[in-house]
């Protein structure tokens, strides 16, 4: 299988973004110089590019020129703690699919599977779904993540109420929100009533906070229950253990 490059000149940033990755199931190449870079893509061609600005021997935006030289489509995100206003148009007029804060590291990590993904499976865009999936238990979090992911969705795990809210308000990109009944700081209904309450704070029209669809997974099915959630707003009720297909068909009656 191909691999993700990551150049950046500091060890533990890409350590933690190696580790994160392989734990995805993607295998990754790391280099600390445009020159150790250039080396690694003379051997092959790898799956996706995350590069840093700034680099010891040289800027990525001229090994962004040079990639795009060997390969117009390869994903080639340029990762900076500079402001993106600097760099951005001129990086785009380049060919960089994506230019991120790399102090935005969820995001950033979750970009590179996003991207990892489409290329190994031919899934473009469009008919890619990201959605926050805020849970209790890691174990099963992690095989409803995967089972998705074949399927196109890509679920954004989130362990927190907390952790959800600062997610949702940074990344505009999610379409859904699946969440636990039961969750270590709150329930469901906790984090569906915060958000509703910040959205009419600010009248919908500039909140920070997007009315995105809110769905509930709980192993209660009991049905007085479902119908009180309901009637409340929630826009669905899912029961364990969950029909991968179902939850499908009822999520892209929200998110198409």
């Amino acid at each position: 299988m191909k691999k993700i490059l990551l150049i950046d000149d500091s060890d533990t940033y890409t350590w933690c973004l190696q580790k994160y990755l392989q734990h995805r199931g993607y295998p990754v190449k790391t280099a600390c110089t445009l020159k150790e870079a250039r080396a690694a893509i003379q051997e092959e061609m790898p799956l996706v590019v995350c590069c840093d600005l700034d680099l010891p021997d040289g800027s990525g935006m001229d090994f962004l020129a040079e990639v795009r030289a060997a390969d117009k489509e390869l994903p080639f995100i340029l990762a900076s703690c500079h402001d993106k206003d600097d760099y951005e148009q001129e990086a785009k007029r380049r060919g960089a699919t994506l230019c991120m804060d790399k102090m935005k590291g969820l995001l950033l990590q979750d970009k590179l599977v996003e991207y990892a993904y489409r290329q190994l499976s031919g899934e473009k865009a469009p008919t890619f779904h990201k959605l926050l999936f805020v849970h209790a238990e890691d174990t099963s979090a992690e095989v409803l993540r995967a089972a998705m992911l074949q399927k196109g969705f890509d679920l954004i795990l989130i362990p927190s109420i907390d952790g959800a809210k600062e997610r949702i308000i940074e990344d505009e990109e999610i379409e859904l929100i699946l969440c636990e009944l039961e969750l270590p700081d709150g329930t469901a209904m906790d984090l569906f009533h915060m958000l509703r309450r910040v959205e009419g704070m600010f009248q919908m029209k500039n909140s920070p906070v997007r009315l995105l669809p809110f769905f509930i997974l709980t192993e209660n099915n009991d049905l007085a229950t479902e119908y009180e959630y309901r009637h409340e707003g929630v826009n669905d009720y899912i029961t364990a253990p969950v029909n991968i297909p179902e939850l499908i068909r009822r999520v892209l009656f929200f998110v198409e």
